[in-house]
């Protein structure tokens, strides 16, 4: 049996050479107190939800998380495969290894599966690959790097709501957020994957930060999107390198749900995957301004174990967050695990293609719940592990905050748009479909009757718009 409960070298703060005078009774810095505030969501998070997760046989009363992106649908396999063929080795294992930023057998076997999967226009080497404690810590560096005061990154809405902390946690990197809403343009969801508008929306939050004397150092994107579950055409990417090739800053892109691309089951199919490695771009951007991330958490289903890796062709932001890994050395247990079954190619290909399977079949069920309660959804979603819902109309009374509240006391969670900077009509939610079919459908059950409680599915939904009047999109 192997260890599953391993050291993960961690740190909750920067060391800086400029001294900071303690404040308040604790005798904190002020880098502390701002850290107290940003995590209290996930403070709350962990004692009201984390702390008490459903299982059918120890937990049957514990919280279905549908708040969380967490893929469960290849768990148990994946355990089974992982227990009969890891050994743990002293020698290897026990010890500080072959230091931090990745062991070389992991970003060999990375090198591989990316030239694999991710088609890049030119090969990927292991010495253009830092591993790190998640992809997390590595939107950190990259914001660390990247920014000095008053700098900062922008970032299309809807966007991912760990983006916030991941970036100004420790940093102290500015978000900006490029909006989709203004004057005179009717607000519509699938303006986030138009080139035109693509443009257009980077632009405006240019001009706005840059009156405000804000630098801007990079535009950072979760493709596939997060929270819309959906990839970026090639044409939308090439428009963002562009924007960044003509402004010379970075582009980063999050593809940590890359291999998540399932058909949804509409007659026409939304894009399918495109790495920012596998852009042309010649005349556009210098490509060592283009970075990839991309982690085990979601394609594997495995987000306990904190592996992420940043790809890049700049030598020397490899090199500076190589020196930043040090706060964030990841364990080589976990490491070696997932080299080994990345040396596994046809193992590897065999869980990659059921975890599509499995979204597809978990999100043509959600969506059939969905369309029983003319809940509306964002129909043009086929990726990751989520989809983007309106479960409170605009003329409600109900607020997100008491839908939260009485979900949990359910027994399920739910993720509240307002925390993915969701624009225009209010009451949209990230729902998480990649749980096995007893365990979605009874966590559907649980917001069922939340929702009946509060009459917003009584009597058929009366009063709710009727398909396809669908708020958000454009889809006839």
């Amino acid at each position: 049996m192997w260890v599953r409960n391993y050291l993960l070298a961690l740190s909750a703060c920067a060391l800086q050479a400029t001294a900071i005078e303690p404040t308040g009774t604790d005798h904190l810095s002020p880098r502390a107190t701002k850290a107290i505030e940003l995590n209290k969501g996930w403070r709350s998070l962990s004692e009201n939800v984390l702390s008490k997760p459903y299982d059918p046989e120890r937990y049957p009363d514990g919280i279905i998380n549908l708040g969380l992106a967490e893929n469960w649908l290849i768990q148990k396999e994946l355990a089974q495969y992982l227990e009969d063929h890891f050994t743990i080795d002293p020698l290897v294992h026990m010890t500080y290894g072959e230091g931090a930023a990745g062991s070389p057998r992991l970003r060999k076997a990375l090198a591989e599966f990316f030239n694999d999967y991710f088609n890049p226009t030119s090969p990927v080497h292991d010495y253009e690959i830092i591993v790190s404690s998640g992809v997390t810590s590595l939107i950190d560096s990259i914001a660390w790097n990247t920014c000095s005061d008053n700098e900062g990154i922008i970032i299309p809405q809807p966007l991912y709501n760990g983006f916030p902390s991941d970036i100004d946690l420790r940093s102290s990197a500015k978000l900006l957020n490029a909006s989709y809403l203004w004057e005179d343009h009717e607000y519509n969801l699938d303006d986030v994957f138009d080139p035109v508008m693509i443009r257009k929306s980077l632009d405006r939050a240019w001009d706005e930060y840059a009156a405000d004397g804000v630098a801007i150092r990079a535009v950072m994107i979760a493709n596939p999107h997060n929270p819309l579950g959906r990839p970026y055409s090639e044409e939308g990417l090439l428009e963002i390198a562009r924007f960044c090739g003509e402004h010379d800053i970075h582009f980063v892109s999050d593809e940590i749900y890359a291999n998540s691309v399932f058909d949804n089951g509409e007659e026409v199919q939304p894009p399918a995957f495109t790495s920012a490695l596998s852009l042309n771009l010649d005349g556009i951007i210098n490509p060592e301004l283009v970075h990839v991330l991309y982690g085990m958490s979601k394609d594997f289903g495995v987000s306990g174990f904190r592996l992420g890796a940043l790809v890049s062709r700049n030598e020397n932001l490899i090199q500076a967050a190589f020196g930043l890994d040090l706060l964030s050395w990841p364990s080589y247990i976990a490491q070696d695990m997932w080299a080994g079954l990345l040396e596994d190619k046809p193992k590897t290909k065999y869980f990659l293609d059921a975890n599509v399977q499995r979204l597809g079949d978990a999100y043509g069920n959600i969506t059939e719940w969905l369309d029983a309660k003319q809940i509306d959804y964002y129909h043009d979603g086929n990726a990751a592990l989520f989809i983007w819902t309106h479960l409170i109309p605009a003329d409600s009374t109900v607020t997100p905050e008491d839908l939260i509240a009485e979900c949990r006391a359910n027994g399920v969670n739910v993720g509240d748009g307002r925390n993915f900077l969701a624009e225009g009509e209010p009451g949209w939610f990230r729902l998480t479909f990649s749980y096995p079919t007893d365990m979605l459908l009874l966590g559907l059950e649980r917001l069922e009757e939340v929702l009946t409680g509060f009459g917003l599915l009584s009597n058929g939904n009366e009063g709710r718009p009727e398909r396809p009047a669908r708020p958000g999109h454009s889809r006839e």
